[in-house]
């Protein structure tokens, strides 16, 4: 009376394949698995093969557009004696830029076969992520 029931769900089990599961900052998930990456950014998940990856990059803050904006907001400020109305603005126009490349900052680039443009997502631990999806590639 050999019942072989439980050495068939043990080898019907689903083998979890996946190296790396985070969030975005931007809202979303990335799962890296053993074959290809997912990015869903909540609009449906972009499925990315890892034989189609060309390169991986992490592009830190950009550091002349965030110079370019501090330089808006200090001549925003040194002109409101001149017009209030005209250097307010500089400053606000500056400080929004400030923002919004602060927002941008570590950004995971990767190039993929058949694509022109990089695919970038804002992932929560892009150290993490690069690390795992360099070594993932290495394989």
């Amino acid at each position: 009376m050999d019942d072989d029931s439980d050495s068939a769900t043990a080898d019907t089990a689903p083998v979890n394949t996946e190296r790396y599961t985070g969030r975005l900052r931007t809202g979303g998930t990335v799962v890296l698995g053993a074959d290809r990456l997912v990015v869903d950014r909540g609009d449906g998940p972009l499925v990315v093969d890892l034989d189609d990856v060309v390169e991986v990059s992490l592009q830190d803050i950009d550091w002349f557009l965030a110079v370019m904006s501090a330089a808006l907001v200090g001549f925003g400020l040194l002109s409101l004696d001149r017009s209030v109305l005209l250097g307010g603005a500089f400053a606000v126009a500056g400080a929004v830029s400030l923002a919004l490349t602060y927002r941008k900052r570590n950004a995971l680039r990767i190039q993929v076969t058949g694509r022109t443009d990089p695919l970038k997502c804002f992932p929560a631990e892009p150290q993490t992520l690069l690390a795992e999806l360099e070594s993932a590639l290495a394989n």
